[in-house]
């Protein structure tokens, strides 16, 4: 290539690269490399000058106002390594091209050539903790198993939660929203139904990492549709597939059969013209019977529990008793209510003898006989609001919840209620429960509440609960990290605004503003978190208490983002009015006035960045414009080269030379929503619009550079950020409403504290795994064989621990001889559980 950088081609479809090499005799309709002092021919269309109206466009040469370097030498760059080259003076132009738009990047002067591969990031993401619980629109859907925990689901991920060591573990089996939930009589098993998602097959090698049925026995038309998978709770593989291709638009409610065992599963999907009831064999795939439920929306289907061949279904103003015949057909018997017919029947459970009890949205509880459809004994108003939730514990006694936020435990009779539990402020109404009953003992058993405000509650009925889980119930969209600590805040679109403690997995403080909340930012000394609203106005807050405390507006509409600068001395705020406005912050981030506005921009603005010494901008906007300003003239920097070798702070403009390799070929201009480089500037990641988080190399300066993939969100994924450790990368995703924690492991991964020590159960890292991933990533052949000697040296053996590196050279020794034998390539050795006095020394080191 003698030194060029290509330029990428288009058709004008979406974004297109050409590949690494030099470029003669294209069509008219694309741009030629001719020399490396060549420029291709300027778009005046897009410049800001002319948009605004200027009747000429000045030399830079001749224009004093144009952009110099911070010391205002103009022998001098931006960056201290560089000279500075002026505007004009760089010819390392690469193009790209989106939805025919085009989008200039200048390389660096050190950047070398363009690799066409770039490999895939050494580190590696693990799903840590998942914010939050679906309770908006699914109901039985918080279950125990045999091991003691909790299941519930959000987006496309069934989070499996230990009351007693408080960790999560989960199922990544499913591709899209989980809508239904149930647990096998063996306590053991779980079914979960899903709605169909993408089909980008590019993705299957990803799932396949975390499920091996995605490898092997998958239908690979179907692997993207609605579908019930049946999986296991140890393992989190999956065991069978249901319905693939089967379901229509996905499944309501799924039961197994409790009184053959769990022999039977049925399930109720939504079609076209109403919902399908389906009976199935589900370990031979086979249907047993079906039968057209409803037109109305159903909620809900449960096995009567004495009697697999009785089934019940619930939804809008019904409740349906189903009988299987012996000819494989079901008969159907409606509910009659009488004066108390609901608008909803929202619950139904089943007492020992069979008798079902329903919980409608008047408030009444109502029994039927196990054999009759005629409502007998009722409860009037048993709760404010509806009943939403039902339980009958092991002793008989029914639990109801409701939409007046009260858990009531009702005595043997259902007369009267024996003790009454509130739920906190701000948890939204009752959802689902669950009573974490071992053995014979309910008194004092622990009580789990979902809530419809996507939280969790974990208390005793008699007294409080408290929150386990909160979540947001409404469309995240933003996270920012603090720039010192292990805390982060998000923020939805109904005015809410979170501060989390990544390390703890808890909320600090939960704050409602006046308007949505759009964007934030925290100021560098970590004391202020400023928000921008969808109205133009912004707030600063305290970041320990959550108070407001100043109240600006400048601007006529939502504010999409904004940011700081790293001395804390401005403020960036970016609006959907298409201008950039300037604050310069005094008196500790506690007093604000209005700098300037920088104008330029043809739509909205959607992502900022400073440079490290707070002179410069960089901004993309809705129409895949890449822009630089000069603060300090506040004027726009017409030239890109001579911002070629800048060094921003940050990089979460998803335009730009070192990430324009995370744009797939033939991508949107919206495919991707954001982006996050990490802070040792190793790694970048990015979310996009088809639910999932992606981590790549960086700088990423590759066209379609190879990533890592990591599935999980159900929705549009608005935003992704590295803690400042890089110890974890959050994500949101908008419309799931959920908030994930991924840990950043492999090597030179920092170990988050609370992870220290924690067994692989819990915190999800060991001592012994810690180390073991050090010794993978060492290199084991090539150009650095003797480092990774010199590592692995340090690594296995101490002064401290003789005889455990003794046992553990004679043990590699005897491994390597038999793999040399077998002239295989040499494998790191391993520590075992055994060696803990060895494991302690080498975790102390590190």
């Amino acid at each position: 290539m003698d030194g060029k950088i290509p330029v990428m081609l288009s058709n004008c479809a979406g974004v297109q690269y050409c590949r690494p090499a030099r470029i003669a005799n294209v069509g008219c309709g694309d741009i030629q490399w001719k020399g490396e002092r060549e420029r291709s021919r300027q778009r005046t269309r897009t410049s800001p000058a002319r948009r605004l109206g200027s009747k000429s466009h000045r030399s830079p040469s001749k224009d004093r106002a144009r952009s110099a370097p911070p010391n205002a030498d103009r022998s001098r760059s931006c960056s201290p390594e560089r000279p500075w080259k002026g505007p004009g003076m760089s010819s390392r132009v690469v193009r790209m091209y989106i939805r025919g738009r085009p989008i200039t990047m200048i390389a660096p002067m050190d950047g070398g050539e363009i690799k066409e591969n770039q490999s895939t990031p050494k580190r590696r993401l693990e799903l840590d903790w998942v914010y939050g619980y679906n309770g908006r629109s699914c109901r039985a859907n918080l279950r125990q198993i045999a091991s003691g925990e909790v299941v519930y689901f959000i987006a496309a991920v069934a989070v499996l939660y230990s009351p007693t060591e408080k960790t999560q573990r989960h199922y990544m089996g499913h591709t899209d929203d989980i809508t239904c939930l149930d647990i096998h009589p063996d306590g053991v098993t779980v079914v979960s139904g899903q709605v169909g998602g993408h089909r980008r097959d590019m993705e299957l090698p990803h799932y396949a990492k975390l499920d091996p049925y995605f490898n092997t026995q998958y239908d690979r038309d179907n692997w993207y549709k609605s579908r019930v998978c049946i999986w296991d709770s140890r393992t989190l593989h999956t065991i069978t597939v249901i319905g693939a291709g089967q379901l229509a638009f996905g499944p309501r409610a799924v039961s197994f059969s409790i009184a053959d065992g769990g022999a039977q599963l049925a399930i109720a999907n939504e079609n076209g013209s109403g919902t399908m009831l389906r009976l199935w064999d589900w370990k031979k795939k086979h249907t047993i019977a079906e039968a057209k439920a409803t037109t109305d929306p159903l909620f809900l289907t449960a096995f009567n529990p004495k009697d697999n061949t009785q089934l019940v279904t619930a939804g809008k103003g019904h409740v349906t008793f189903w009988t299987l015949k012996k000819n494989g057909l079901l008969s159907r018997k409606n509910g009659i209510f009488g004066k108390l017919k609901p608008k909803y029947v929202e619950y139904i459970a089943f007492l020992e003898n069979g008798d079902v009890i329903t919980g409608d949205s008047k408030g009444n509880i109502l029994i039927f006989k196990k054999d009759s459809n005629q409502a007998g004994r009722t409860i009037i108003g048993a709760h404010k609001e509806g009943v939403t939730a039902l339980y009958v514990r092991r002793d008989g006694t029914l639990m109801s919840g409701g939409g007046d936020k009260k858990i009531v435990l009702w005595d043997l009779d259902l007369q009267k209620p024996l003790k009454i539990s509130k739920l906190p402020k701000k948890t939204g109404k009752v959802r689902s429960i669950c009573v974490l009953e071992s053995g014979s003992g309910t008194a004092d058993s622990n009580i789990f509440v979902g809530t419809t405000g996507n939280c969790l509650c974990e208390g005793k009925i008699g007294e409080d609960f408290r929150l386990t889980t909160q979540g947001h119930h409404s469309e995240l969209l933003i996270v920012a990290t603090h720039p010192s600590q292990p805390v982060f805040v998000t923020t939805d679109d109904v005015n809410c605004v979170i501060l989390w403690n990544a390390s703890l997995r808890q909320v600090v403080w939960r704050t409602t503003l006046k308007y949505p909340a759009h964007s934030a930012d925290f100021h560098p000394h970590g004391q202020l978190i400023a928000v921008g609203s969808t109205c133009g106005r912004w707030f600063v807050l305290d970041a320990t208490t959550g108070d407001v405390i100043i109240k600006r507006k400048h601007a006529s509409e939502q504010l999409d983002c904004l940011k700081y600068s790293p001395n804390g001395e401005l403020l960036a705020i970016g609006s959907h009015d298409n201008c950039i406005y300037v604050y310069t912050v005094s008196d500790n981030g506690r007093a604000y006035q209005k700098r300037g506005t920088l104008r330029g921009h043809s739509s909205y603005v959607t992502h900022l960045d400073w440079d490290v010494g707070s002179r410069f901008l960089q901004s993309t906007s809705g129409d895949y414009e890449l822009l630089y300003w000069d603060v300090t003239a506040l004027r726009h920097v017409s030239h890109a080269s001579s911002m070629s070798d800048v060094t921003w702070a940050t990089q979460t403009c998803v335009f730009g030379y070192s990430v324009f390799g995370m744009w797939p070929e033939d991508a949107d201009g919206t495919d991707i929503n954001a982006c996050a480089a990490s802070n040792d500037r190793t790694m970048l990641a990015s979310s996009d619009d088809f639910g999932k988080v992606n981590l790549y190399r960086y700088p990423c300066s590759s066209p379609m550079s190879t990533g890592q993939i990591y599935p999980g969100h159900s929705s549009h994924v608005t935003c992704v950020r590295f803690l400042y450790d890089d110890s974890y990368l959050l994500s949101t995703g908008g419309a799931d409403c959920a908030v994930f924690q991924w840990r950043v492991v492999g090597k030179g991964a920092k170990l988050d504290k609370s992870a220290r020590g924690q067994s692989s159960t819990d915190k999800g890292i060991s001592k012994l795994t810690f180390i073991n991933d050090l010794l993978d990533d060492t290199p084991r052949n090539g150009e650095n064989q003797e480092e990774a000697s010199s590592v692995r040296e340090t690594l296995l053996h101490s002064p401290d621990n003789e005889k455990n590196s003794a046992r553990t050279r004679q043990r590699n020794n005897s491994t390597n001889e038999s793999h040399a034998s077998a002239r295989e390539p040499e494998v790191t050795p391993k520590l075992l559980a055994n060696d803990q006095a060895l494991i302690d020394y080498i975790f102390a080191m590190n």
